[in-house]
């Protein structure tokens, strides 16, 4: 083990804090800026205002953009839960030829970039119109990585559930299903709570499938600050962009204190 007070520790510790300045960088710039009293982004801030925050608040088009985009989170979250659910214990409760390949074929979708997946999906729908533009299709997209994302959360989850449990209440009376819902599922509460805040946050705050296979009437809230920034860069972007950083930071301290609890 390296100890932290050697020189080589001191390194890491630095270069643990750059990475942390890098990755957390823009995101204070952002916040900061949405607080200027400027009508223009201007860092450092000057002066100190909510008004852009109001202004946010009152446009009509952010409002549109953040109930499209919540309907949409929330439907994939609560479907990716479901088939994501379901693959993890077939994968982890039952041997079959061809598991782990199956596995690996479930994950693929998380390797490749948001960008690439966006054009096949543009080439696959103007191909075959399997769903109409707009929330249908986006639903369909994100579920091919919303799913995934859910499996890579509850495959470990349920390896450390112990079968006997399960097998324990089959043996006092309980069907296979009821075993499941009664034993399981409760000890996998941590972990869906996590995955379902993980698609969620995925979801909301996707851009590249949403520009690609999104609808002018249902665009959702990234496609909308995408098109404020590319006509007009005021600080209502990053108030907008402020308040989502805050949703996400609400839900991944939620999900870090169910767990803990």
């Amino acid at each position: 083990m390296i100890s932290l007070r050697s020189p080589f520790g001191w390194v890491l510790r630095l270069m643990a804090v750059l990475t942390f300045i890098y990755l957390l960088g823009p995101l204070f710039v952002i916040v900061a800026a949405s607080f200027s009293d400027t009508g223009y982004l201007a860092f450092p801030p000057q002066g100190f205002s909510l008004r852009w925050y109001r202004q946010a608040l009152g446009d009509v088009r952010y409002l549109n953009g953040f109930f499209v985009s919540l309907r949409l989170a929330g439907t994939v979250a609560v479907l990716s839960l479901v088939i994501g659910t379901a693959a993890a214990v077939a994968l982890t409760r039952f041997r079959f030829p061809g598991r782990a390949l199956l596995e690996a074929i479930f994950l693929s979708p998380l390797v490749l970039p948001g960008l690439v997946l966006a054009v096949a999906l543009t080439l696959f729908y103007a191909a075959h119109p399997v769903a109409p533009p707009g929330l249908p299709r986006l639903i369909i997209s994100h579920l091919l990585v919303g799913v995934p994302l859910v499996l890579r959360v509850m495959l470990p989850v349920l390896k450390r559930v112990d079968p006997a449990l399960e097998e324990a209440a089959q043996n006092l009376g309980a069907p296979p299903l009821q075993a499941f819902f009664l034993v399981t599922l409760p000890a996998l509460k941590p972990g869906l709570f996590a995955a379902a805040a993980l698609a969620f946050i995925f979801s909301f705050d996707e851009v590249e499938m949403a520009l690609f296979l999104g609808s002018a009437r249902d665009a959702p809230l990234t496609v909308v600050l995408y098109g404020a920034a590319q006509m007009q860069m005021d600080p209502t972007v990053a108030a907008v962009s402020a308040m989502l950083i805050l949703l996400a930071l609400i839900l991944m301290v939620a999900q870090q204190a169910y767990a803990n609890r």
